[in-house]
């Protein structure tokens, strides 16, 4: 039987209904030795002991620094995304403390202060004001210890919004096909995730859809620096290749707490 959604999801509930296919999605297994060696450097060089990974989803992030000797604490909004944490972190017998959380919601729902905040995965793009964002980058200021780093990744919506990027991938993976799309409804974006499936001749669908907002460079660093974050790096990438706004997949921030 195919599905689809009629109605736009918070992001929380767009995250419940895809956990199950996550981590195939992202390719979460070889993500290990592709990204371990970046962020072995991100905590040698500043010293990381501790990180609180915001929009944590699987936990693949919050795993690898859990790797790296970091004691790491795990924050979705997502009650599905942060079962398939606690999941993983049991298989791969490594420590992590899970809180359910919203952006808005850190400074409250999250205890203590920390040497790293990072937001991967485009998970900022789900703030759907500049006021709200705002809100969420002072949150990531309280909770960073003083001298802490800001680490951050979203895709590059400069070069999206430019060309009118419909299409963001096509994956096949375990016999199922998952596209994901964008439906332009100016300033916000419908972020679409279709999932196609051959069963007995019979191709079955499963579309899920929640808003999204593309925030460029200018105004993360205009509101970074707004609520006090200093000595603000822009790159292309986690490997911090230069950033190009036509060219750059993504576009990856690193500030910090002086």
């Amino acid at each position: 039987m195919s599905k689809v959604s009629d109605t736009v999801q918070n992001s929380a509930a767009f995250y419940d209904d895809i956990a199950s296919d996550y981590d195939v999605m992202t390719g979460f297994q070889k993500r290990f030795v592709q990204e371990k060696p970046f962020f072995n450097l991100l905590v040698q060089k500043y010293g990381i002991t501790t990180a609180l990974d915001a929009g944590a989803g699987t936990g693949f992030h919050s795993l690898l620094l859990a790797q790296l000797g970091v004691k790491v604490t795990s924050v979705d909004s997502s009650a599905e995304m942060l079962k398939r944490v606690k999941a993983h972190s049991r298989e791969m017998n490594l420590e992590l403390k899970t809180v359910r959380s919203d952006f808005q919601n850190l400074r409250e729902e999250v205890p203590g202060t920390y040497d790293a905040v990072i937001s991967m995965g485009n998970s900022l793009a789900h703030i759907l004001s500049r006021e709200e964002l705002r809100t969420v980058f002072q949150n990531f200021m309280l909770k960073l210890n003083a001298g802490g780093i800001l680490f951050l990744q979203l895709l590059n919506y400069s070069k999206i919004l430019a060309r009118r990027e419909i299409i963001q991938s096509a994956k096949e993976a375990n016999g199922i096909t998952f596209v994901r799309y964008y439906e332009f409804c100016d300033p916000l974006l419908k972020f679409n995730i279709l999932r196609l499936e051959t069963k007995n001749g019979v191709i079955e669908h499963t579309l899920h859809t929640t808003l999204l907002r593309p925030i460029v460079k200018d105004e993360i660093l205009s509101l970074l620096a707004d609520v006090g974050f200093t000595k603000t790096k822009v790159s292309g990438g986690i490997s911090m290749e230069e950033y190009q706004p036509m060219k750059s997949k993504d576009l990856v921030v690193l500030a910090r707490k002086e």
